[in-house]
């Protein structure tokens, strides 16, 4: 298709797979490079939300993952240090997946749409002042680099480290995973845990496990010089209802660690590049969206492409799906404008960083947690709306 537009795509998790595959599915030339090799394990809660979902089922892929054992979740259980509880349905079922599952179904069904995948490869440099975009790219097998000029390139890094100067600042917070079976707990619901000045969940997933994830300041990862696991004995140590659940609990994987990000949507981005998932903006994880705006992301992404290319407008139905009018008088899309986009993920952003932001300083004081389970158990309708803040 020596006509189709190009982009390159840096990063094949769930937001850059996804842009692969709806792009692919258009006729775009699509190239996605991805430095690790699949399936592999990541810092994650491996909740999908129901926003998530929603994009699965619009692109067809809701059964197949749901096939290979995703966990429905109902309810969200929250617990206190002092052992003080509350549940709160949750408006629509989330799903628990591992990453190590869900990427690399994605990443498969994004070369069956026509996408080439380079793997390993790593973009070693990206530079937008040309009339295109210049990327180079390292072979990890051979190692040898090339450049390439795509129409369009869509980062979807995790962490932003190709977009310049507005690289934010790193948090002083770290992710914690680790995965479990045997755990005392429901099957159908996440939890969440307050301890001394942080949180953390439990989810389960595939295959009778548990995912367990933290977020742990850097402060007690240098107390106890970096020893994940006497990090994690900590952390059990100071909320009553976790060590229950791990009593008779049996741990399965390693524990990995990575930095935290936490950011807003920023207003600039170089020439032809548009971020996608966590390179677009980062939020407390407390909510469990991480996922699931990394999906809905890509696709808003890839209609803004799509609506452009065709010389539509890119207005919502209720339902969220781009509405637009046909006209395909503009198929020049290299200097689209950005601030359409920008604002839709404004939109997903904006309250659900609030509020998930508000609800994870509850939740890890060690004076107002208590409290705020007490009156959780009495207020569910308070619960309910905060769930909403959060994008439930």
């Amino acid at each position: 298709m020596p006509d189709a537009h190009s982009v390159i795509i840096v990063g094949a998790g769930p937001s850059g797979a996804v842009s692969a595959i709806l792009l692919a599915r258009a006729g775009w030339r699509v190239t996605l490079l991805e430095q690790h090799r699949f399936p592999r394990d990541k810092v994650c809660g491996e909740c999908l939300s129901a926003t998530g979902i929603d994009v699965l089922r619009r692109i067809g892929l809701d059964s197949l993952i749901r096939s290979y054992g995703a966990i429905p979740l109902h309810f969200t259980h929250l617990h206190a240090a002092d052992g003080t509880s509350a549940t709160v349905a949750l408006p629509r079922p989330m799903w628990g997946i591992s990453r190590h599952v869900l990427d690399q179904l994605l990443l498969i069904e994004a070369g069956r749409s026509g996408t080439e995948v380079r793997q390993p490869a790593r973009c070693e440099s990206l530079v937008t002042t040309g009339p295109t975009p210049t990327i180079r790219v390292r072979d990890l097998l051979t190692n040898v680099v090339t450049e390439e000029r795509p129409d369009w390139v869509i980062v979807a890094d995790g962490k932003s480290a190709l977009l310049g100067a507005e690289v934010p600042r790193p948090t002083k917070d770290f992710g914690l995973k680790v995965h479990f079976k045997d755990i005392a707990g429901p099957a159908d619901a996440i939890e969440l845990f307050g301890t001394m000045d942080t949180y953390g969940g439990l989810a389960p997933i595939e295959n009778n496990r548990w995912n367990a994830a933290f977020s742990v300041p850097a402060s007690l990862l240098r107390l106890h010089a970096g020893d994940l696991e006497m990090v994690w004995e900590r952390l059990v140590g100071e909320n009553k209802t976790l060590r229950k659940r791990l009593a008779d609990a049996t741990r399965v994987s390693p524990f990995l660690a990575s930095p935290l990000p936490r950011f807003g949507v920023r207003r600039q981005w170089p020439n032809r590049v548009i971020p996608v998932g966590n390179a677009a903006a980062a939020m407390e994880p407390i909510g469990g969206e991480g996922m699931g705006l990394a999906l809905r992301s890509a696709e808003l992404a890839v209609e803004h492409l799509l609506s452009a290319q065709n010389g539509t407008s890119t207005a919502r139905d209720p339902g969220g799906t781009a509405a637009a009018s046909s006209d395909p008088s503009n198929p020049d899309i290299t200097s689209l404008d950005p601030v359409e986009l920008q604002n839709a993920y404004h939109h997903l952003w904006r309250t659900r960083r609030t509020a998930c932001r508000a609800a994870a300083k509850v939740v890890s004081s060690g004076v107002f947690s208590g409290m705020a389970m007490e009156f959780l158990r009495h207020n569910e309708r308070v619960g309910q709306r905060a769930m909403a803040w959060m994008g439930k």
